[in-house]
């Protein structure tokens, strides 16, 4: 159907249904903006992404923001600031993972293991990788699960209790896939939608129908879209 297709419906709908929702959208991002981020992405930006940013910068924060399945969409600035934010949350969390690490790796006990595995099975021990390495986290497929949070990741939405929705611009088939950031469990699970197009038109069919996305369900209440755990999550 095409993003920007998918995404006047959705406004069509809102405008219709949930007018306190609608009136949240914020207008374009500037492009001189958008540009600055592409450049500084690594990967460069799925055309997705630029596109969204086109058509809105996110929403206003409120209670009547939260466009996608229980998520609010970011304003590009506030989504380079919680990018960074996080960037250096895991760098302090991740220094003082991989010191502990090599603390465990001088222990009697690790060395002894690793004694005991290369005189039973004649070969060297494999040295584990350090719990925190966020440039072999990059090089690794989008999509792929990595436990942290890396600079290949741009959150583009988020919940108001500290977990968000990414876009993972890593390389590979899945570039552009997006995923769950939760403050507790890092990336953990794989994709959910494979593009913020499908991310979009899921949206879309749950406001439409009533049917759950991300396993909420869509209401309207005083003029704003309310999300709801659906049962059985």
């Amino acid at each position: 159907m095409g993003i920007q297709k998918v995404w006047t419906e959705i406004v069509e709908w809102l405008s219709v249904n949930a007018p306190e929702t609608a009136r949240t959208i914020r207008a374009p991002a500037p492009e001189a903006l958008i540009r600055s981020f592409e450049q500084a992405a690594p990967n460069g930006w799925h055309k997705d992404l630029s596109t969204l940013y086109l058509l809105f910068d996110g929403a206003e924060p409120s209670t009547a923001g939260y466009i996608f399945p229980n998520y609010r969409p970011l304003p590009l600035k506030e989504a380079g600031k919680t990018q960074q934010m996080l960037l250096d949350i895991w760098a302090r969390v991740g220094e003082e993972a991989n010191a502990l690490d090599e603390r465990e790796k001088r222990s009697p006990l690790y060395l002894n293991l690793r004694a005991a595995h290369e005189a039973y099975s004649g070969t060297l021990a494999p040295t584990p990788h350090q719990p925190y390495d966020p440039a072999r986290a990059a090089a690794e497929e989008a999509g792929t699960r990595v436990s942290m949070f890396i600079s290949s990741f741009l959150p583009v939405a988020d919940d108001g209790s500290g977990d968000f929705l990414f876009i993972d611009l890593r390389k590979g088939r899945r570039h552009g896939c997006i995923s769950e950031y939760f403050k507790e469990e890092a990336d953990w699970r794989p994709a959910i939608w494979p593009s913020l197009e499908a991310l979009l038109a899921d949206t879309l069919l749950s406001l439409r129908t009533g049917q759950p996305a991300l396993s909420f369900t869509p209401t309207v209440a005083e003029g704003e879209l309310r999300w709801g755990i659906s049962p059985g999550r």
